[in-house]
């Protein structure tokens, strides 16, 4: 029987298992964690575009409702379509998935899976010929210890997101000059600004400047809820460097998701001229210099303009 391997215990990592445990085929999850859906718990506090409906799929309810779990309905009280927020739906799906009998037995959290590959092949050899996929694949994992060790697999999922690799701030894709040394000052998730201290940052957002960088949806969240920091802490000051002279946000023609629209029209609005931020579009940030005061910033145009 094909043993495998599945990479994260977020939302598709445990549907995957709960398909391997259907097709009766043997199964490990690796959860870099210390719980499963670690990325999500990251952004509990944050509300979903999509309803419970498109995040509870018919395979997932049935096993949750067999269980003897609730599982939420697509509509509120009011009859409204009812969003849930990441903490949500850790708490009242996958938290109930991942301890299904059948699944709980094969999670392992705090397992990073660090590299993976064909067991005897080294990455040219053999390329296109068939004989690679006859060799197990070999992982290499390391544990909360830091003590590595290789397990072996016959099927890889890698159902581990992209959130362990953010986007650079730098222009072209990688890093600007002066990043690496000031990432105690960087936030690469969206933060809950009702806390009243950051995670990776030596203060807490109120009455700070602030760079917010990026126009897509993660961006336009955390802009939303910093125009409420803003009204609740004098002193704060937003500056938001959008790459794009021209942004759209990604707005969507008739767009399905009430949600987004909401999020985009919003963002649209906080780069209009009347907005409380201080909007650069069309900049990207060029360098960035760390002391203990905070970062200096300095940002360029397409053309190179600082």
């Amino acid at each position: 029987m094909r043993h495998i391997a599945i990479l994260g215990a977020g939302p598709t990592g445990l549907e995957a298992a709960l398909a391997a445990v259907e097709a009766g085929m043997p199964f490990t999850v690796y959860e870099a964690a210390s719980e499963v859906a670690g990325n999500v718990r990251s952004w509990g506090h944050v509300q979903l575009f999509t309803p419970w409906s498109m995040n509870v799929s018919g395979r997932v309810r049935r096993a949750l409702e067999t269980a003897g779990h609730p599982v939420p309905g697509s509509e509120d009280e009011r009859g409204r379509q009812a969003h849930p927020t990441g903490g949500d739906l850790v708490e009242q799906v996958l938290e109930p998935l991942a301890g299904l009998e059948a699944i709980a037995p094969h999670i392992r959290c705090e397992t990073r899976v660090v590299e993976v590959g064909r067991e005897g092949m080294l990455k040219n050899e053999e390329i296109g010929t068939g004989i690679r996929a006859t060799r197990p694949f070999r992982l290499l994992l390391r544990d909360a210890s830091g003590r590595e060790s290789v397990e072996y697999a016959d099927v890889v999922l890698d159902c581990a997101g992209t959130y362990d690799n953010p986007n650079a701030l730098g222009a072209g894709g990688i890093r600007a000059p002066g990043e690496a040394d000031a990432s105690d000052y960087i936030i690469r998730r969206i933060p809950d600004f009702e806390a009243p201290v950051l995670s990776g940052v030596a203060l807490g957002c109120g009455g700070q400047r602030i760079l917010l960088v990026g126009a897509g949806h993660s961006a336009q969240t955390a802009a939303r809820d910093l125009e409420g920091l803003v009204e609740r802490v004098p002193g704060t000051r937003v500056t938001w460097a959008i790459r794009s002279p021209s942004p759209t946000f990604g707005a969507v023609d008739d767009d399905a998701l009430p949600m987004r629209h909401s999020l985009v029209k919003h963002a649209q609005k906080l780069a209009a001229t009347d907005s409380p931020f201080d909007v650069r579009a069309g900049r990207s940030v060029d360098a960035l210099e760390a002391s203990p005061d905070g970062v200096a910033v300095t940002l360029r145009t397409a053309d190179g303009v600082r």
